[in-house]
């Protein structure tokens, strides 16, 4: 029991890292694309060194009759894994904004590319199990907050964005630990010029566990994007999610 409840309360640390990722996930670019991106937390001080994140695409093929991609993020860790690596999402290709702030609930499979113990994937009722036994509910939201294109200048280069507030809500409330409330609020500029439209965005994490909450400041920053004709190597799936696989092979 001791070895659950300690998986299912990662999931807190996870529900913040998908509140971010889910900015991404609208009006996703073509295969090959892909974009590098710092991120840095602000406060509290010591702050640590900034940390960068790969975001790419590939085909995914057609299911039930419409076009698929594989949305990656890499280097993360996921569900407790002692090792960051690839984490995918299948999804359809014109996911909309609703689907963004959905993305696990819009995913028909995620697969984990862990390097040491090997990939794994989750189904949507795999899902549907963790979240259920976690306690697991989120809502996000992302709305405009401008209509006007404004200048943002990172470096030598100044993007047209248009700037969108940002807020998520995310509760994890397992059995026999306390529960826990993971807040955002935000700010992204998203210029469509740019493969995954996200220029920066910058938002306050507030996580709130029985008497305690704790208040971190992080910035996402756009460093370089392209794409890339090479074709890519075959996915390796590995078993599917195991609650006992997690629990003594992390």
């Amino acid at each position: 029991m001791r070895n659950l409840v300690a998986l299912l309360v990662l999931l807190g640390s996870t529900a913040g890292a998908l509140a971010q990722w889910n900015i991404f996930a609208e009006k996703l670019p073509a295969p090959g694309s892909w974009a590098t991106y710092q991120i840095k937390k602000v406060t509290p001080e010591p702050a640590g060194e900034p940390s960068t994140i790969k975001l790419s695409v590939r085909d995914g093929g057609m299911i039930k009759d419409k076009p698929h991609v594989w949305l990656s993020v890499e280097p993360v860790a996921w569900l407790g894994s002692s090792n960051k690596a690839p984490l995918r999402f299948l999804v359809p290709k014109d996911l909309s904004r609703e689907g963004a702030n959905k993305l696990l609930e819009s995913s028909v499979e995620i697969l984990f590319s862990e390097p040491v113990k090997g990939p794994w994937h989750m189904l949507p009722e795999d899902v549907a199990s963790i979240a259920e036994k976690a306690g697991y509910k989120t809502t996000n939201t992302l709305e405009p907050e401008t209509t006007a294109l404004e200048p943002l200048t990172l470096g030598a280069k100044t993007f047209q964005c248009r700037r969108l507030k940002m807020e998520s809500y995310t509760i994890i409330d397992p059995p026999f630990v306390k529960k826990q409330t993971i807040i955002l609020r935000g700010t992204v500029w998203r210029d469509e010029a740019t493969p995954f439209g996200v220029v920066q965005a910058k938002w306050t994490e507030k996580t709130i566990k029985a008497d305690k909450t704790r208040e971190d400041e992080k910035v996402i920053t756009l460093i370089e994007f392209g794409k890339d004709e090479t074709p890519p190597p075959p996915l390796e799936h590995g078993e599917r999610f195991s609650m006992m696989r997690l629990l003594f092979n992390r």
